[in-house]
């Protein structure tokens, strides 16, 4: 494995004995309710912009470090008024995780003052920004020559975002994160959108200040509606002034922007649960692609073609466009990644899932070949259209088809429809038949157009405990391929009970696997899914209390778990597990307490791995051709990078899995993970998630990237925030209703 590579780079010596000056916080005036770390995160930085942007943060909810000594030792506004003791200085130590976060927060205020040399230094070829996470970007200042696309509101630049990570030694690695940034054009704002594309309105979701505070990044906020009945020279009874004569007062904005707003209508946004009063004027809209494909899917259709980025001009790219990068604080450059103290593996996948008559493969996809591990227990399929006119021949085929490749997945004998029932209109007629006659032990197969109410007929269906799968019937006629229909029928089949493979010999000694996601953006609601180690056999989903904020309250989590254990202990006749694995997507923000707690209850060990979407830069394979050239190429399957005992980067699929069209043109996005807790090795929860990301049961095609447990839980997450909650409850837990 020596030439798997990540695309990073790093610092040219080690932080491993960095000196900080320590300074503890004494509060005089304070936000009691705030909690005690993001009250230091404030002061730290309030002192910051007064010691004339040092290199500076907290440590816990006490403590300030400081690289270099400060001079202004005093906190003094409306809302937080603090003054610090020096505490000598402080030796940061990496082995220590609190030392290693401070640490990595000081390298990347660095990296944000080198980007903005750099950009001084290029002469204007080069920008600078801090994203919404407080990581520096680079990017072109002009439509990135790539594209050929052009709009009259937007522009995609070529970005490229630096994210450190400190590890356990003090080598400090630069994540170098390329792509490109689909920004409104400088003139466009919210204003504009109002003046001339009011019809866009309805599918904006997002604003992004035009203005913002030193070293922060511009505020995003949910986009609400229009007032348009007063201006931003309107007084406003709860603030006792207009918003431009408080914008004035704060000062961030130009006089250009002030005289703008003045005549400017007014919004009202979103800042978590708080809603606010803005001015259209002051804020831009976000086009991200679900926005695009609302507004404007011929623009989308032709900027999708050019924002691929191959391996190769990727890695090339990055590195030149932070090339000159130096850290003044630090003194340090970038140089090459010395992988001599990386681990660097492959893990094995083939042959690890298992099908009928003990048939053996590591894809989902060849259960076309060997037939289903187990079969459906829901003992009928009920095709349904949904639209009197759309009760068509050509449409019921179309089920018909389904269903005959349903019957190709399993070695049962699946009878032939022989009939379909009256078509539906809408949810209400739905409620009418099924409240007159309700099937039992049977599953919907559901075909809709564009106008069906998908939402509402779901829950109806819900309602009465039925499972549903859907299946458009407006599309183009090329698409419905045999691609098409064995997925449709994939996920009939695991909705109604039936097991596509298992999984033969996982890796470890865990027997239940949980997969936890904080779902949701104002309220969240904690979904999860678990599955048997040795088969894959999902033993259902539950419901759990709503959480404010990314934490799981810890009554929450032992509530959870204590629901986990009981569901498989009347799996295995009260026999408890030897090992449970709980993978959280996202961050552990949660009491490892509750952990020990429960291992201590019942005496069964846990260990806990987070699993992180985004964050983990590129891994890529290098090679020189024929003629000597360097050759860079997307990762195999379960290609791996030790960052430490604690953490690696995982690919779990390949560029060859994404076919010959877009292997080549795109560039593979690996898993961070991370472990928290637990005695189990990294490198066995490596391998398990590698496994459990070849499961998804709705798709032949395409397996999750995720592993299957934190998958379904993100799915069902989402579910949640959509369906109604009193119908999602009458479901049968067993079901993977959110597939």
């Amino acid at each position: 494995m020596d030439n798997l590579a990540l695309s990073a780079l790093q610092l040219d010596s080690r932080l491993d004995h960095c000196m900080v000056y320590q300074y503890r916080i004494v509060y005089h005036k304070f936000d009691e309710t705030e909690a005690g770390e993001k009250l230091a995160r404030k002061a730290a930085y309030e002192l910051w912009k007064v010691n004339n942007f040092g290199l500076l943060t907290n440590l816990g909810a006490s403590s300030i470090l400081s690289l270099k000594s400060l001079s202004q030792l005093s906190i003094d506004s409306p809302l937080l008024q603090a003054s610090l003791k020096a505490d000598g200085q402080l030796e940061l130590d990496c082995g220590n995780e609190q030392h290693q976060e401070a640490l990595q927060r000081l390298v990347n205020q660095d990296i944000n003052k080198a980007a903005w040399n750099l950009k001084q230094a290029s002469e204007g070829k080069l920008d600078c920004r801090k994203s919404p996470g407080g990581h520096a970007e680079i990017f072109e200042p002009s439509h990135s020559s790539r594209i050929k696309a052009h709009s009259t509101y937007l522009d995609a630049f070529c970005t490229v975002r630096l994210i450190p990570e400190v590890l356990s030694d003090g080598t400090v690695l630069i994540g170098l994160h390329l792509k490109h940034s689909l920004t409104a054009k400088a003139d466009i704002s919210l204003q504009w959108v109002i003046d001339h594309r009011p019809d866009w309105l309805i599918s904006i979701e997002k604003v992004r200040h035009r203005y913002y505070e030193p070293g922060k990044a511009p505020l995003v906020a949910e986009f609400v509606k229009v007032d348009d009945s007063i201006n931003g020279s309107s007084l406003l009874p709860h603030l006792g002034k207009s918003l431009v004569a408080y914008h004035q007062e704060k000062g961030l904005l130009s006089a250009g922007q002030l005289a703008e707003a003045a005549t400017s209508s007014l919004i009202k946004v979103r800042y978590g649960q708080k809603e606010a009063d803005h001015v259209a004027s002051l804020v831009e809209p976000m086009f991200d692609f679900d926005t695009l494909s609302k507004i404007d899917s011929p623009f989308l259709n032709r900027l999708a073609k050019d924002l691929k980025w191959s391996l190769d001009d990727r890695i090339k790219t990055s590195a030149e466009m932070v090339k000159r990068l130096y850290l003044p604080g630090f003194n340090r450059k970038l140089v090459q990644v010395d992988y001599q103290n990386l681990s660097r593996k492959r893990f094995n996948h083939n042959l690890m899932l298992q099908f009928a008559d003990g048939a053996r493969s590591g894809h989902e996809q060849d259960v076309l070949k060997y037939k289903a591990f187990a079969d459906m227990t829901r003992a009928r399929v009920i095709p349904l259209v949904v639209g009197e006119r759309n009760n068509t021949e050509s449409n019921r085929q179309l089920l018909r088809n389904a269903y005959n490749a349903l019957r190709q997945l399993t070695k049962a004998e699946l009878p032939p429809f022989t009939s379909f029932p009256p078509s539906i209109g809408n949810a209400d007629e739905l409620d009418a038949r099924l409240h007159k006659k309700c099937p039992d032990n049977a599953i919907l197969l559901i075909g809709l157009t564009e106008k069906s109410d998908k939402a509402a007929i779901r829950d109806t269906a819900f309602n009465y405990g039925l499972v549903t799968q859907f299946m458009r019937l407006d599309h183009k006629p090329k698409v419905y391929d045999s691609f098409y229909f064995n997925n449709v029928a994939a996920g009939l089949f695991s909705k109604g009970g039936g097991q596509l493979c298992a999984v033969n010999d996982m890796p470890g000694e865990t027997e239940l696997f949980i997969g936890l996601d904080m779902g949701g953006v104002n309220v969240r609601a904690p979904g999860f899914a678990f599955l048997f180690l040795n088969s894959g056999a999902q033993l259902g989903w539950q419901l759990a209390d709503k959480q404010q904020g990314e934490k799981m309250q810890d009554d929450a989590l032992s509530n959870l778990l204590e629901k986990s254990l009981k569901t498989y202990l009347r799996s295995t006749d009260g026999l408890l597990p030897r090992r449970i694995t709980l993978h959280r997507d996202g961050r552990f923000y949660e009491s490892i307490n509750v952990i020990e707690q429960f291992e201590q209850k019942h005496g069964v060990k846990l260990d806990v791995l987070e699993v992180l979407k985004s964050g983990a830069p590129v891994l890529y394979r290098r090679e020189r051709s024929a003629d000597g050239k360097k050759v860079f190429s997307n990762p195999g399957v379960g290609d791996a990078v030790f960052l430490s005992d604690r953490e690696v980067i995982l690919s779990t699929y390949s560029g060859e899995e994404l076919g010959k069209s877009w292997g080549n043109k795109v560039s593979v996005r690996p898993l961070r993970l991370r472990k928290r807790y637990g005695e189990t090795a990294l490198s066995v929860l490596a391998h398990q998630v590698l496994v459990l990301s070849r499961i998804h049961g709705a798709s032949l095609y395409r397996h999750p990237r995720l592993p299957v447990t934190t998958h379904h839980a993100d799915r069902f997450a989402t579910l949640r925030q959509d369906a109604c909650i009193d119908a999602l409850s009458k479901m049968d837990r067993l079901c993977p209703v959110y597939l």
